[in-house]
Order: structure tokens, then sequence, then C-alpha cells
């Protein structure tokens, strides 16, 4: 893989004309029967407000001590974001704020589903064990006495509406999703399922206000267990129908609903990624079940493994083989796979991109606060009986260069959401971060109209570098770290980009970073050595390629530059911030295995002024930035960076207009780039690594 070029996401090398990549997507459209995905239809209200009644009533549950919301938060993406699911017995709700902790629970097994657009899916649970023929109206579940024409509980299947509504009632009788463990309730006790669902029924009709409700929906009806999972399947086809996506849209034949990356993704998606494979059809998912090596972390089903679809259906193609998932709103679905081993889409796309490295390579980092037992760490013993067990359908190495896989993780990010979800305010506080590249021009206006406090900063940019790559910029949030030296202070700032997005006024464009962002003052003595380092590796980058001259460096200075790397890593391990476990977090990496590295450092004079704007502080400072180039000569560039309170997203453009109109910059003014981190620095840290 190629290393990361630039710190903004442009795609020069794989720039193609708009009506050629739309040639080409439509083939693709056509190979793939790719459809927009249509709205539920048939709706019933009243049937839907029974669901929702019933979806948040504890009385599901064995114990009255849980509903299916807790696991199924709508506020959280109708799931729980953990990697596995506690049920009963657990405390709390994950949400921004709060975390949903274990307490007396179990850890299930699996991954909890999202429930996004599970209108006209057939085939329910990462093994398929729930499924629906809508030719023969018949089931296949774990429960015999549901399955096939000959029921012997029609009674329960003629109520039954969908697979959907069969799914729905077996975390009731799941000991450690809802019923409870054997000898905390009579229900938990009962001998056989069908008893136990008969027992939830029996309660809920003893509740005057379900025992109505059911009558007014079901008139003159028995009402048994079925009539309770089509009221839940109901209530969850319509309440979470989101599918007006970009890419849904430009399925529909509206060309520029989606961007050029997007598109450029789309195509790596369906082509040299092989995802439409088995990600195909109206809901992106041919729901078959296929392998495709995911490293089995927790408790697994059995001795801390899990065969998958095998154990429902013994054939050898079933081995570790799990339902294909639809791919719809994917972006706010993480952790991901039936184990939640990958946290974000770029982890997920490097998996693909090499998946027997992926697997032998995988490391747990035990980062999850939520369990009381650390999560138990793959089993490498196994690995080789997985790499074997992979589908047929997927290649063992896939070759994405790195701007390929920015773009595919760019349309499973955005192009999938719902423009609902990709248009909603950031939750939680966070700073709005504009920076803009001027022209000298520009600058010389700035200068003169905001006078203010000058003074010579120089900032040390560091990235993480692992596994062949730079990924600090490929996390679910893109994050920065950076030291500034200033001439009275020295800090240390970690930012995380929560939400991008840009705004326009008479062809000056301002782009904006939502950012969370932690400022820590450093010692100059804990920084030191640190600092000594990054510029002795620098030093002697340019001692041979200093503008006139461009050499291999000896073995001798890249084992000296080696050493360099090794004293920048033990201080930067050592300087207390919060954001290094936001860091290892997100790479799921301790923080003794991700290596720090200089990418580039500048030189800058800065002028900070403040500035009232439509009654908000806005801090800024101009910034003229002497960048040492690849070739070691000085690149003279010139920015404005301004920096205020949150600006929600509805606010934005009318707050950048002000900005725009204080400032009185022209589009002659601006414009420009800086340099990207040198291929000489990247080169070199290839080497020693």
């Amino acid at each position: 893989m190629k290393l990361l070029l630039s710190i903004l996401l442009v795609l020069p090398t794989l720039s193609f004309a708009r009506s050629d990549i739309d040639t080409r997507l439509q083939g693709y459209i056509s190979k793939f029967q790719l459809k927009p995905l249509a709205k539920p239809a048939n709706k019933n209200m009243e049937l839907a407000r029974l669901g929702h009644t019933l979806f948040t009533s504890k009385l599901l549950s064995g114990n009255n001590n849980i509903s299916c919301v807790e696991c199924h938060l709508p506020a959280n993406m109708t799931h729980d974001g953990l990697p596995f699911a506690i049920g009963e017995g657990a405390e709390g709700l994950t949400t921004a704020d709060t975390r949903r902790m274990q307490g007396s629970g179990k850890i299930v097994a699996r991954n909890t589903p999202a429930l996004f657009n599970l209108d006209g899916i057939n085939v329910m649970f990462w093994d398929g064990r729930v499924s629906f023929d809508p030719a023969t109206m018949t089931f296949v579940t774990p429960v015999k006495e549901l399955n096939g024409p000959k029921a012997k509980r029609i009674d329960i299947v003629k109520a039954l509406s969908s697979a959907l509504a069969a799914q729905a009632i077996f975390p009731m009788i799941n000991h450690e999703e809802m019923l409870g463990q054997k000898g905390s309730n009579p229900i938990a006790d009962a001998k056989t399922e069908i008893e136990q669902w008969d027992l939830i029924v029996k309660k809920l009709m003893s509740n005057t206000e379900f025992a109505t409700a059911f009558q007014k929906v079901f008139p003159g009806q028995k009402i048994n267990i079925g009539h309770v999972g089509s009221a839940l399947a109901e209530f969850q086809r319509l309440a979470f129908a989101y599918s007006d996506t970009p890419y849904d849209s430009y399925l529909k034949g509206e060309i520029t609903a989606l961007s050029e990356i997007q598109k450029i993704g789309m195509e790596v998606f369906f082509n040299k990624g092989k995802c439409g494979e088995c990600h195909n059809g109206e809901h992106l998912s041919n729901f078959e079940f296929h392998s495709v090596g995911v490293p089995q972390i927790g408790p697994g089903k059995v001795n801390g493994d899990d065969l998958g679809r095998y154990d429902i259906d013994p054939k050898p193609e079933n081995l570790y083989a799990f339902r294909v998932p639809p791919l719809r709103n994917v972006a706010l679905t993480a952790p991901y796979m039936h184990d939640g081993a990958f946290k974000t889409l770029p982890q997920i796309v490097e998996h693909y991109d090499i998946v027997e490295d992926s697997i032998r390579d995988y490391k747990l980092v035990n980062n999850w606060k939520n369990y009381i037992d650390k999560l138990a760490d793959v089993n490498h013993d196994l690995d080789e009986l997985r790499i074997q067990s992979i589908s047929t359908k997927m290649s063992h190495s896939l070759g994405f260069e790195e701007e390929e896989e920015k773009a595919l993780s760019e349309f499973l990010a955005t192009a999938l959401t719902d423009k609902a979800f990709l248009n909603r305010e950031v939750e939680g506080n966070y700073n709005t971060y504009f920076r803009m590249q001027l022209k000298e021009s520009g600058f010389n206006k700035l200068v003169a109209t905001f006078p203010g406090e000058n003074h010579r900063d120089v900032y040390y940019y560091f990235d993480a570098y692992l596994e062949g790559g730079f990924f600090l910029r490929g996390l679910a949030a893109p994050i920065r770290l950076i030291v500034i030296k200033s001439p009275n202070d020295t800090q240390l700032v970690f930012r995380e980009v929560v939400y991008k997005t840009a705004s326009a006024e008479n062809g000056v464009v301002l782009e904006g970073n939502f950012n969370r962002q932690e400022l820590v003052s450093l010692d100059p003595l804990a920084f030191a050595p640190i600092e000594d380092a990054y510029l002795d590796m620098f030093n002697r980058l340019y001692t041979y390629n200093d503008g006139t001259k461009q050499e291999e460096l000896p073995a001798t200075e890249l084992s000296i530059i080696k050493e360099d790397l090794n004293l920048m890593n033990v201080g930067l391990r050592n300087l207390p911030f919060e954001g290094m476990a936001t860091i290892t977090d997100q790479m799921n990496r301790k923080k003794e295995d991700i290596i720090f590295v200089p990418t580039s450092y500048n030189v800058k004079d800065v002028q900070i002024f403040k500035v009232n704007i439509n009654g908000k502080t806005v801090e800024g400072n101009i910034q003229k930035s002497f960048i040492r180039t690849e070739t070691g000569a000085v690149e003279v560039t010139y920015a404005l960076e301004l920096d205020t309170a949150k600006v929600t997203k509805a606010k934005y453009p009318a707050f950048v207009k002000e900005v725009l109109k204080t400032l009185n910059l022209s589009a002659s003014e601006v414009g420009g780039e800086s340099p990207s981190p040198s291929n000489l620095t990247l080169k070199i840290l290839d080497q020693v690594m």
C-alpha cells in the first residue's frame, strides 16, 4: 500500500471525467441488480403503536428488568455500540454521555444488530436460524413447533407476519438477553420455549393496558406470542426505515447525488474490492452465509469460538460463515462483524485488503470498560483453519492503493448514510475551527486589518505509523496531534474532528472542522528530548537533501534516525494527555504498539487577534509559515486560522457569511496549498520501520 501523502482527502491519481465513471457505475448497477430501497408499504399504524409500547416495556422480560430498547436504543442508532450485548442484569444505556455496564448480566455471544431497514428481509440473526419463505408461507426456526407447512403451533405461525416478527420473539426466551437465569423467575424455569412464550403472553394479558390494546388491534382473537412478534415487527419496520441516502438518490438517476470521491469509492466497491459479490440487490446483501476471516474475540458460543452457520447447518462451507449484513447506515453502527472485532470502517477496509495478515496480526486491546471481565483475545491457534474456511467469493489480497481505501471508506461512510443522519446536529461540546490558505495579498490585508500580538512558533506534527502505513487520519473521527512551541509556553494539541463541512460566499470557501479538543501545557524538560530527537532526524535528512543534492542516506544515518524515533516514542508515551486513550481505543492497539513519527515541522510567524462575530468571540491567528520541502528548500505559505465556540450545522452557513464579511476577503486573495509531508520523509520512515 502507498503511504499517505496528504493531510487533505484528495485523489489526483484517481480523478475521472464524470461521464466516464457514471457510465461504468451504470454497468455495475445493472450487473449487481442494484435498486433504491423501497419504503415500507401496507402500514398498520395502530399495530405499530402497540409494537412501540411493547418495545419499551420490561414486561417482556422474565425478571421485568429489561426491554428491547436497552440494547436497541434509537438515540444510539438502534444498537448498543458494544462488541457483545449485555442483556438482563446489565445497567444503563449507551449514549453520548453514558455507557451500558455489565453489572450482574451475562455477556451475549454476538454483536447486537442494528434495526435499520428490516422490511422485506427473510433471513434473521447472524447465523440465519430464523427464516421465512413467502412462497410457502413457512418458517424455519430453532423451535420445531413453528416450522414447516404442518407446524404444531399453527396458531402462532398464522399470527406471525414475517421473518422479522418471528425473530422478535426469540430474545424474550434467551436466558442472557431477556429471560433471566433459571431459578430467578417462573418463566425462566418453564420446561419448553412454547411454555415460556405462553407465560409471557399470560403476563401481558394480565396487564389491563396491554389486554385492551391487543383486543383493539386483534378483535376477537386469542392472543399468542405471534401477535406480540407481529406488533414488534410492525413498529421496527416502520420506525427505523431510513434509506434516503445519496446512493439511493443516485440509483434513481440523480447524477450529482454522489460526489466524485463517493463515485470512485463506489467503483472500488463493485470492481476491485469485489464487495458486490455478496453486497448486492436492493438491500446491498444477498443474505447468504460466508466466512470472511473474522478474528474471534470474546466468549464465543463454545470454548471461546463461534462456528457461525455451521452450528445450524453443518456443511463444510458453513464453517465460520455468517449472514451477509445489509449496509445502509453502516457508518452509524460500529463496532462491526458478528463479534464486534473491528471498530471503524477503515479497519474493515484494511481487513478485506489483505485478510490473511489481518487474521494473523489481530490483537485485541481490552479497552471496553463496559465489561466486568476483560474480553478474551483471539486464539491464533485457529488462524489457519479460518483462512482455509474463507469464502471462495473473497480474494485473499485485493492490493488496494491508499487512495482507493480512502475512497471506499468515504463511500461506505457517507454515500450509504440516510440524509437525516448526515444533516443531524453534532451532539456534545466542541469548537468550530476554520483554516484557510491565503495568498500574500490576503495575508497583508489581514495583518493590517486585525493587528495583534506577534510571535514565532514552531509546530511539530506527529502521525501514527502502524503495519505499513499512516493510520491516525483513517480513524472514525480524524485526529490531529501537534506540539506547538511558543516563546512562553509549549502545548500539546490533541484534536478530534467530529464533523467537517464548508460554506462559500462570493467565491471564498471557508472549510470548518467541528472539533473536540484537548490542550495540554507541557513541561519544557519533558518535551526537550523529544524535540532534540525530532530535529536531529530532520537535520540528518537535509544534510543529504539540501535543495541542491538528493542522496541516499547511509546505513549508519538510518540507524541513528531509528534511535531518534525510539527516543521520541518513549517521550510521547509518557506525556500525560487523555487523547492517548482515544487513539489506542480507535486503533485497537496498546500505546506501546503504536509508533508516533514526525511528518513535518514548520516555523511560523503568528499574529493573534480576537474579533466579535454575531455575539461570539472568535480567536484568530494569521500565519506566515516557513516549510521545508522535500528537497530541503524553504517554502513560504500564508494561512488564517479561526477558533470559536460551538456553531451548529444549521447556523454554520450564516455564521460563515458574517465571518467572511468581517474579514473582507476576495476570492483573488485566498487559495494555495500547504506542502504535504515530504516524500523523502516517508521514504526514510519506511526504511527504518
